[in-house]
């Protein structure tokens, strides 16, 4: 697991401890949301890969790169989902590809 993965477990770590009731409200929702939902897997992985870039999360980024592989996705879906929002953010979003190509080099090569 990467340093951001890893940062991001703890978080949620601290949450469930802090605020059970909040956090377990969220996971309910995106679970909700993830279960009725009409997009595969893989893609709803390779969607919030584009949405972590434009929202700049670093932690984001690498958790959804990692299940995208997960699911399937290969390290050029991966990187071409990361570019789709680069396109639509422009060159500051550009910065977050690091993320991207740090986590699907530790996972494809």
């Amino acid at each position: 697991m990467s340093e951001p993965a890893e940062k991001a477990t703890e978080l949620f770590r601290q949450m469930n401890k802090n605020r059970r009731d909040v956090f377990k409200a969220y996971q309910g929702f995106t679970a909700t949301i993830k279960k009725g939902s009409a997009i595969e897997d893989k893609y709803q992985s390779l969607i919030l890969i584009a949405c972590s870039i434009l929202s700049q999360c670093d932690m984001c980024i690498s958790l959804h790169v990692q299940n995208a592989a997960t699911h399937g996705a290969s390290r050029d879906e991966i990187i071409d989902a990361g570019l789709l929002a680069v396109a639509m953010g422009g060159s500051p979003k550009m910065m977050y590809m690091r993320y991207v190509y740090e986590e699907v080099d530790k996972l494809f090569d």
